[in-house]
């Protein structure tokens, strides 16, 4: 209780208060991305190993190594202590994955020219033209495709053996393979347009200093990237065109260009949660929604019928009606009801997600370069994110190995 002589301090606090919290708000919520937000003090179970292991029962383990190219016999002559005769009763077997003595090999190719004395032109025989080959200029791309500036990139391989490679012919090659593999980004984008459901997300990345975002649109095994100082859903449209399938998202308001939408529960149960920390009532209605979302994602398995979606539904709504009737309740019951049957999408569609992890796994690699490089430059910049980043994450999603990938097309 707080006496009516301390009231009005006490109010202009509980103000201040509530003003702060609205404001952290804007920064910190369930849409925030763990790598912004503030990280909490781990908890430790005392009870629980700090090395705990591979769980009893379990088989195999450790790497798998290629077979050996070539092999090595290690011998000695005598014993090295006594110098006495020493006899063979066995041998221990260890095979070490290693650069060769020069990581870097200069080959020097003659193409020999001719004369047709029927065509009367000069030919020449087929051959290279760029003094890098294609497995170092491949090997570029990936060390730029993990953070790396360019002027390290060069850096380290001025120390391997390549004493004339610098940043700006770094750049000049990434630059070609954006150029390379602008076709196969293309099919890509025709392909993702096809498909049942995708994932749709975006994060910001600064060009040149202004702020700008980077969106992402995602299939199982297609990655579509792309780069722009616009938020706006004019952007979305042009990515997906006159996309009719499912897509999954947060709740961005510029998703609802598109008639089918699945509103991402991760998110709805994250920002749920962190109401439900607060007041007890809240947390109620939060085990339920909980335990309705495991309902959920069972009745995905299997095509439901009319009966399960509409009992689905019904407790839905009673959770949302609870919600009102509690005063710091009722912002997240508006949140609630204002995603209507987006909520429910997936289940009339067989195959797609409840929740967007997927495109925010597609984006967190956009999220690390932004944290090493801060922001990309100019249209090369762009050009890398749009066709390179995008194409080397769509063959990881494949499994493909993207080394192999990048030589055939260098």
């Amino acid at each position: 209780m707080v006496c009516d002589t301390c009231k009005p301090e006490f109010d202009i606090l509980l103000a201040r208060i509530e003003s702060l919290e609205r404001r952290l708000q804007a920064y910190e919520n369930a849409h925030t991305p763990s790598s912004r937000q503030r990280k909490n003090n781990t908890k430790r179970d005392d009870n629980k190993p700090r090395f705990p292991g591979k769980p009893p029962g379990s088989a195999g383990g450790g790497i798998t190594l290629p077979p050996a190219e070539k092999k090595v016999e290690h011998t000695l002559r005598s014993c090295p202590d006594c110098h006495g005769h020493l006899e063979q009763r066995g041998l221990r077997t260890q095979r070490v994955i290693d650069f060769p003595d020069k990581p870097l090999a200069v080959t020097e190719h003659h193409m020999l020219r001719y004369f047709c004395s029927s065509c009367v032109i000069l030919l020449e025989a087929h051959g290279p033209r760029d003094i890098y080959g294609p497995r170092l200029r491949s090997i570029i791309v990936m060390l730029k495709n993990q953070t790396l500036s360019c002027g390290k990139i060069a850096e380290f391989f001025r120390q391997l053996g390549a004493p004339s490679m610098s940043a700006a012919e770094v750049q000049r090659i990434h630059g070609e393979f954006a150029v390379k593999l602008e076709v196969t980004q293309s099919k890509n984008k025709e392909e993702i347009r096809q498909a049942p459901y995708v994932h749709a997300d975006e994060t910001g990345m600064r060009k040149d200093g202004k702020n700008g975002y980077v969106w992402g649109v995602f299939t199982p095994t297609i990655s579509i990237l792309s780069a722009t100082m616009s938020r706006g859903r004019e952007h979305i449209k042009f990515l997906l065109g006159d996309y009719k399938g499912v897509i999954v998202t947060d709740g961005y308001n510029a998703y609802d260009a598109f008639p089918l939408r699945q509103r991402c529960w991760a998110h709805l149960l994250r920002e749920f949660k962190k109401y439900a920390e607060k007041n007890s009532e809240i947390d109620a209605q939060y085990t339920r929604l909980k335990q309705l979302y495991v309902i959920m994602n069972r009745l995905l398995g299997k095509p439901p019928g009319v009966e399960a979606i509409e009992k689905v539904k019904k407790e839905f709504q009673d959770i949302v009606t609870c919600l009102s009737v509690i005063r710091q309740g009722r912002k997240l019951a508006t949140h609630l009801q204002n995603g209507g049957d987006n909520w429910f999408t997936a289940l009339h569609y067989p195959g797609v997600p409840l929740e967007n992890n997927h495109a925010e796994r597609g984006l967190r690699h956009i999220v690390l370069h932004r944290k090493m490089i801060g922001c990309y430059r100019n249209e090369k910049g762009k050009r890398f994110i749009d066709i390179v980043i995008s194409t080397l994450q769509t063959w990881k999603l494949q499994r493909k190995n993207i080394f192999r990938e990048l030589c055939a097309v260098a």
